[in-house]
C-alpha cells in the first residue's frame, strides 16, 4: 500500500491572484470605512518599512485598525458572499485531487474571518491566522494564534498531522526562494509546485 496522498496549497498568490487581506477588506467593510480605518494603520506600516518591526507585527496592527471593535458576526457575515479572484488553472488541480481521495490542506497566512467559509465551500482542511473575540463578540484586534506564515506553516502542519513523514506530501505555492513564506514547506514536501507565475 502506498503512502498517503496529502497536498497542501498556500492560499494568497498561489490560488488566488491577489492577496486577499486587502480586497476582502473592501468587500467586507466598504471603500469610505476601509479608507478610514487605514489611516489608522499607516504608524504600523511607516514602522515596517523602517525596520522598527516584524512583518508579522505590522500585519496584527494593520488588522487592528480596520477591524477592531467590529462585530465578528458581521465581518464573518460577509465573508459568505466573498468570492476570491482564484487562479482557475490551480483552483482545478485542487479540486482534483480533493475528488481523487487526496488529503487536501490550505496551509496561509490569511485570516480566520474568511478562510474559514472559503475552505468550507472547497471542503478542504485549514491551517491559518486566527483572530480573538472579545467576550461581548467584537473582534479585540489582536491574533490568537501566531501568523501562519514560514516556519509556522510547518509547526502546524505538523501538529495537524503527526504522521506527515509517513506521508507524500505535494506542496503549492508562491513564495519558495529563501525567506519566502512557502519555502520552510519545500523542506518537509516529495514534490514542489511553483504557482507564482
Amino acid at each position: 500500500m502506498g503512502r498517503r496522498e496529502v497536498a497542501v496549497y498556500d492560499f494568497d498568490g498561489t490560488l488566488t491572484r491577489d492577496d486577499t487581506f486587502y480586497t476582502f477588506a473592501r468587500h467586507a467593510l466598504g471603500l469610505p470605512r476601509l479608507i478610514v480605518r487605514s489611516l489608522r494603520a499607516a504608524p504600523a506600516i511607516i514602522a515596517w518599512k523602517l525596520g522598527r518591526i516584524t512583518s508579522s507585527q505590522a500585519k496584527e496592527r494593520v488588522y487592528s485598525a480596520l477591524y477592531r471593535g467590529l462585530e465578528r458576526r458581521e465581518i464573518v457575515d460577509a465573508s459568505a458572499t466573498f468570492t476570491p479572484h482564484y487562479k482557475k488553472e490551480i483552483l482545478d488541480r485542487l479540486i482534483d485531487s480533493r475528488d481523487s481521495g487526496t488529503e487536501v490542506w490550505i496551509v496561509t497566512a490569511s485570516l480566520d474571518l474568511w478562510m474559514e467559509n472559503i475552505a468550507r465551500q472547497l471542503g478542504v482542511k485549514l491551517l491559518c491566522t486566527g483572530t480573538s473575540t472579545a467576550t461581548d463578540g467584537r473582534l479585540t484586534g489582536r491574533f490568537s494564534t501566531p501568523n501562519c506564515r514560514g516556519d509556522e506553516k510547518v509547526a502546524r502542519l505538523r501538529a495537524a498531522i503527526p504522521d506527515i513523514d509517513n506521508c507524500r506530501i505535494t506542496v503549492y505555492g508562491n513564495e519558495f526562494t529563501p525567506g519566502g513564506g512557502d519555502a520552510p514547506l519545500a523542506t518537509i514536501a516529495d514534490e514542489v509546485v511553483d504557482c507564482g507565475r
